[in-house]
Parts: structure tokens; sequence; C-alpha cells
């Protein structure tokens, strides 16, 4: 539960102000020498295993939002610094950046873009493979939730023949960003051409295709149906697209480039961990550790969605009554803040109080909401930071 309700302060700090809400008659305080050494004796596994019932729970109800039928996924990975020593250096691994080697970690998460749910993350060395974890990710995915109809969306990470025939084996479709100058001869042709979209049949032949591992494959087929397509991304920019999806009529370019959109929503996610979670902001330095505070945060941030989403829900049905108020979102970096020790009481409490403080929380959220602007395009502002500037105010 302490690890749960986002430790970002220091332990003494924060374990005070955990038991006096908790146990508040509890005299002795608790030390962090005292927590530091019972933490140990707890896996992180119990976080993984807490999440993937939270996932099966809530897809079990089939009333989740879906696009044209599909439940939409996008699979990116970002790094993270960690502490540096013997133990977490064998764990994760050194990168170079600015000049100077520092241990980092990668995290890869398949993230639920229309419902704000984190279905299936991994922590792992900071040099692993972005095209591996994704692999992981299609098996895991199918594992927790068979029922789904998933459509999975990447950046140009992830074209890989060998990905494509994995996931179509494993009944996903996929819509992925790729380069024109690089990966398949058939995107470079197409990219020189003036149209706007082309359906391809890729050959698999061993003779022009060796690249293509078999080994982990259940039957390698002898030819890919794709549709490639180019989109406007704004400012200027042209971008290119691939995908199993090649029935025209059901998916228009538009959709397609509506669905690639709504994969910035990920990029948002690891903004909100970095940011607002403040994931490596780590309460202790063994890989354990780092692995306790990653997995409780992924736990955390998905137990704040369900009540986020339910206020959203709210405000979507006033606004829709409202044809002439502005389209509003719930500013969810606010919503999390106050939610900070609010969960701890939500959990606690007997089932009929339980309700009570459910629903005086969503009318809590409710309270602090941001106009929706469509079609933004912002350029990025890359800025130096030092360890007297912040990128944004703490908001736990």
């Amino acid at each position: 539960m302490f690890q749960i309700n986002i430790v970002t302060k220091s332990l003494t700090i924060e374990l005070a102000r955990f038991f006096n809400l908790c146990v508040p008659k509890e005299e002795k305080p608790v030390t962090k020498q005292s927590y530091s050494e019972a933490r140990m004796k707890m896996n992180h596994t119990a976080y993984i295993e807490l999440n993937e019932d939270l996932v099966k729970e809530y897809y079990a109800g089939k009333d989740y939002k879906t696009y044209k039928g599909y439940r939409l996924l996008a699979i990116d990975g970002s790094k993270i610094q960690v502490p540096k020593n013997q133990n977490t250096i064998a764990a994760y691994g050194m990168l170079g950046t600015k000049g100077k080697e520092i241990p980092m970690a990668t995290i890869s998460t398949a993230y639920d873009v229309l419902n704000n749910l984190s279905v299936n993350t991994y922590l792992a060395r900071g040099d692993s493979s972005e095209r591996t974890l994704m692999e992981n990710h299609v098996e895991k995915i199918r594992q927790t939730t068979p029922h789904a109809k998933d459509l999975l969306i990447a950046d140009r990470g992830y074209p890989s023949l060998y990905l494509f025939i994995k996931m179509m084996e494993s009944g996903y479709d996929f819509v992925i960003r790729c380069s024109e100058k690089g990966f398949l001869n058939e995107v470079k042709t197409f990219a020189k051409s003036a149209e706007s979209e082309r359906l391809v049949t890729i050959s698999l032949d061993k003779s022009i295709r060796r690249n293509v591992s078999t080994d982990k494959l259940v039957e390698k087929p002898k030819a890919l149906l794709l549709r490639l397509v180019r989109i406007e991304i704004g400012m200027g920019k042209t971008e290119y697209l691939i995908t199993s999806l090649t029935d025209k009529k059901e998916f228009t370019i538009d959709d397609l480039k509506e669905i690639y959109h709504l994969r910035w929503s990920i990029e948002t996610y690891f903004n909100l961990q970095k940011n607002v979670f403040e994931l490596e902001n780590l309460s202790g330095k063994t890989s354990e550790t780092v692995k306790q505070d990653y997995f409780a945060r992924v736990l955390s941030s998905n137990l704040s969605s369900l009540l986020i989403e339910e206020a959203q829900a709210s405000i979507e049905n006033i606004d829709t009554n409202n044809p002439l108020k502005k389209r509003r979102k719930v500013n969810r970096s606010v919503a999390i803040g106050l939610l900070k020790d609010q969960m701890i009481d939500l959990l606690f409490l007997p089932d009929k109080q339980r309700k009570e403080k459910y629903d005086t929380l969503i009318a809590m959220i409710l309270k602090f909401t941001v106009p929706i602007t469509k079609n933004r395009h912002l350029p990025r502002n890359f800025r130096f930071h030092t360890n007297c500037f912040r990128k944004k105010r703490k908001t736990i």
C-alpha cells in the first residue's frame, strides 16, 4: 500500500505521512531502515500480477472503448536513468549520453490509447532491442486478454518482416510508421510515386528475404499482402504507414491517419510517468527496489486512470448535451496529484464507505478540466536543464 501511494519525497516524510493516515494512533514511528529491510522480503512480481488481474477484470466487461471493433494498443519504449552502483550496472548496463556513461534501463509498454490503460509493460536492460520487447508484448497480450480484437500501432523503429508475420500469425492487425529511405524496396518505390496508397505483395522467398528469421515461426508464409499509405502529419511533413488493414472501404486513409495520430497518447503516458509520477525519483538503489518502484507506479497509474476515465465520461456527457460548450478533458496531472493519499483511503474503507469515497473523488476530479484543442502542432522545444530548473511543477 505504501508503494502504491507513489513515494516521491524522503522516506522518513512519506512513512510518517502514510502511517498518520492509516494508523493515526501509532506512537512509535516506522524508520526508513525498517522499511528498507522489510521491502527486501517482497518480490516486485506482486505488482505485475496485481496489474494483470486489474487488466483482465477491466476487459472482461467488454464495455471498453474501441475503434471499429478494435482495441487500439500503441507499443513504444523509453529510457530511464537508474541509481549508479555495481548492482544496477550489472542488471541494466551503461549507456552513453552527453559524453558520459550512466546506468540506464529500457521501459516498453503496450498502452490502450482509447481507455488510457497500460495493458502490459517491461523493464529491461538499457541496450535491449525494442523489437524483441515488442515480440514479448505480442505473446503476453494474447495470454492476458485472449478475446480482445487488437490493432497494434508503432513508430518507425519497429518495422520488421519477422514481426509482421509474428503479429499476423498471432491474430493481430497493425499500423506501423516506416521510413521511405530503408527497410523495404517496395516502400522506397512507393515514396517516389505520386500515389496516396498502394497494395503490395511482399515475397518471402528465401533468396530474396534472407533477414526473416524462421526458427520461432509456426509456419512461414510465401508472401505478405500489405498496404502502404502516405499521410500528411502537419507542418509540411509526409510520413508513410505500413498496415495489414487492406480493406480500403473499411479503413480509409483518413481512418489510418487518425489511428496513427492516436498513438501520441503513449507519449503523453511516458510524460506523466516521468514528470508526474516521477519515475526516475526512485526510493531504493538496488535492481529489485527499482523494479518495485517501477511496477508499483504502473499499477498506481492504472488505478488512477479508472477514476479519471469515469470522470471524463461524465464531462463528455455534459458537453454533448450542450453543443455550444467547448469540449473539455480532465487535467490528468492535477487529478493524479489530488489522488495522492486518497487512493489509500479508498482501498482501506469498507464497501459502503468505499462507494461514497469513490463518488467524492470523481466529483473532485471533475472540478479540474482543460479545453481540447484539435489539430494543434507545436515545434519541439528542447531545453537545457540544471538541478534548479524543472520542466513541470510537482503535483505529488
